[in-house]
């Protein structure tokens, strides 16, 4: 059996999230080799020319119109993620949903892409995030004194959304949201303790793209796990920072705030921060299933020093590491 690894495009920005690649990471611990990277994007266009297997874990999509993937694709739908911003997309088209339920039961990252699922009839189940096994490749028993700070309330980063995107300049002035521009550097400065902003190292999980290729994508995605295995504290508002520092058994505490609270991004949460040491900014709207299991921090009263980590997710991870070697075994008969 040939097997295939997720790759993504560049973003319109002309960057990339080098959590995908993470992502990825995460499933290449379980394939005995790497025959062919599949674009995600591009999945009905791949030409293989052998049965190919691929977890299929991750985000998707946003080319809804790629979809069903080609034959000679055999997925194993785990840690699934349906954005709400195209989930309907996909869902409306009667033959992606029966290529869903040709796959089924279907594990999902999040209880939102459950209930997308399970509306149009597939069989679907939280299995949680693929990156909380990571600890099978990644996991260091060597420690240091470094504490991480990670796209802390990235999404309220104006200064960088201008410089990406400059026209947003000018519906941000008629609109009055360019007076924010100051207010992520106050809102961070309110919930971290000075000296740890002054002691802490600054990483980013967006780079440009026209400065890597492939290779060094994937290879910016170990580097940073490995610098997250040593940490003594990570600090950070990206999930796939944050999911794969439980696996790594590092301290991490996940500021939520801002363009977090977005329905789009509520999706992604749901399943997901139950699992984590949380700071909100502001209340968040969650079902009550749900909300009654967050480990909310109060930033008065933590000592910043002694962080445990909840352990909620190992059960699913667990499951996760005997679903994937079971597929892998499976299939590689």
């Amino acid at each position: 059996m040939k097997f295939g690894l997720l790759t993504y495009d560049i973003g319109p920005s002309g960057k990339f999230n080098v959590g995908d690649h993470i992502q990825s990471l995460a499933a290449k611990q379980y394939i005995p080799k790497v025959d062919s990277m599949i674009k995600r994007e591009h999945l009905n266009t791949l030409n293989l020319k052998d049965r190919t297997s691929v977890i299929m874990n991750g985000w998707y999509t946003q080319h809804p119109q790629n979809w069903p993937p080609e034959d000679f694709l055999n997925p194993f739908f785990v840690s699934f993620h349906l954005n709400s911003s195209y989930a309907e997309k996909i869902l409306n088209k009667p033959e992606n949903v029966q290529y869903l339920r040709k796959y089924a039961p279907i594990g999902c990252r999040d209880k939102g892409t459950v209930k997308y699922l399970e509306k149009y009839g597939i069989d679907a189940y939280y299995s949680s995030c693929l990156t909380t096994t990571l600890d099978l490749k990644y996991k260091s028993e060597e420690k240091n004194e470094d504490i991480l700070i990670v796209d802390v309330l990235y999404k309220d980063d104006l200064k960088l959304q201008y410089k990406d995107y400059p026209k947003s300049i000018i519906s941000d002035i008629i609109s009055g949201n360019i007076f924010k521009i100051g207010k992520r550097k106050k809102t961070i400065k309110s919930l971290i303790p000075k000296e740890i902003l002054k002691k802490a190292k600054y990483l980013t999980h967006t780079y440009y793209g026209k400065d890597y290729n492939e290779e060094e994508q994937f290879k910016l995605g170990e580097d940073l796990l490995h610098k997250y295995a040593k940490a003594k504290l990570v600090i950070t508002s990206r999930i796939h920072v944050a999911l794969p520092c439980l696996a790594l058994g590092t301290p991490v505490v996940f500021i939520a705030g801002g363009g977090l609270f977005r329905e789009s991004e509520l999706s992604r949460l749901k399943g997901t921060i139950e699992h984590l040491n949380i700071i909100t900014t502001e209340k968040i709207n969650l079902d009550s299933s749900i909300s009654k299991n967050i480990n909310i921090l109060d930033v008065n009263n933590m000592d910043w020093n002694n962080i445990s980590n909840p352990k909620s997710y190992l059960e699913y991870a667990n499951k996760l590491k005997e679903a994937c070697f079971s597929f892998v075994e499976k299939v590689n008969k």
